[in-house]
């Protein structure tokens, strides 16, 4: 049974709003898809988890945000992609990254490293996306996604992220997102300050509780009213026609000479690992569609 999904809640009577996610199927897609280490996984399924969040903001299903966390760390680059229909892919550089623990949770931040930025471009299908950096606090991904709303969006949040995973599969994976609205009293901001420690553990909450349980254990006190539902899934949305289009793009000369020198090509996608194969006579069609395209 799939237990995923993504709530929009009011708290407090509109001082303050939550998105609430439990993202374990979504994160277990992910796992599969790129045979990740757990700690790639914690990584990936943080960065999914949030970024299923915020693609929950979105007004359009063909809308899109895109985080992409660089920090210098061995796992490389941490990249997710969501869409306002609440469907995600990722990869990250390194999927079989391994480190010793330190403590009880998997040092996700020595992997992620802190020496970096946290990139996000939402694209709402406007002239130009609006692209957001900021350097990363500590690798965590929950941290640096909070500075990210703070100094990005000028919208302080409150940010939990959390994957439990073990050698073969996803225990849990959920997050919640807690940003006061204008006109908040300080009542109400206090409120959640104070309530900030329950949130630390929310894979565990999830585990234990799933999303409709984690409702109430989480934010009975903050008078929480589920506005609406929403599903999350890790989808990855290639085809040989978007391939095809960006091979067109690499211009006639450098087809022509992948003909003459490799007699095709293999391209394979980041985010599904899925292989599409050119033959000599596919890229002769998609060199003459070059031409074209510069004539």
């Amino acid at each position: 049974m799939n237990r995923d999904g993504i709530y929009h809640i009011s708290l407090m009577g509109g001082e303050a709003r939550a998105i609430l996610i439990e993202s374990t199927e979504m994160v277990q897609k992910a796992m599969d898809t790129h045979k990740l280490s757990r700690i790639a996984t914690a990584a990936l399924g943080r960065t999914l988890t949030c970024a299923a969040m915020m693609g929950s903001m979105l007004k359009k299903d063909d809308e899109s945000i895109t985080a992409s966390i660089r920090g210098g760390g061995p796992i490389g680059t941490v990249l997710a992609v969501a869409h306002g229909d609440c469907t995600v892919k990722g990869y990250v550089d390194n999927p079989d990254v391994d480190l010793p623990r330190t403590g009880p949770k998997l040092p996700v931040g020595a992997a992620v490293g802190n020496d970096g930025r946290l990139t996000v471009i939402k694209d709402l299908k406007m002239k130009e996306p609006y692209v957001g950096q900021v350097d990363l606090v500590s690798g965590e991904i929950a941290e640096d996604f909070a500075m990210y709303f703070t100094a990005s969006e000028q919208t302080p949040s409150l940010v939990s992220l959390g994957v439990l995973v073990n050698d073969e599969k996803v225990e849990a994976a959920g997050g919640l997102i807690i940003q006061m609205l204008p006109g908040a009293s300080e009542a109400a901001i206090k409120s959640v300050e104070y309530s900030a420690g329950m949130f630390m553990d929310i894979s565990a909450t999830m585990k234990e509780y799933h999303l409709e349980g984690a409702v109430t254990q989480l934010l009975l006190h903050l008078e929480p009213e589920v506005l609406e539902r929403k599903q999350p899934e890790y989808v990855c949305d290639c085809s040989r026609e978007r391939i095809e289009k960006a091979l067109i793009t690499l211009g006639k000369e450098e087809l022509d000479d992948m003909i003459r020198t490799q007699k095709g090509c293999e391209v394979d996608c980041h985010f599904c690992n899925k292989r599409y194969k050119f033959n000599e006579d596919d890229l002769k069609m998609l060199l003459e569609a070059a031409c074209n395209r510069e004539a």
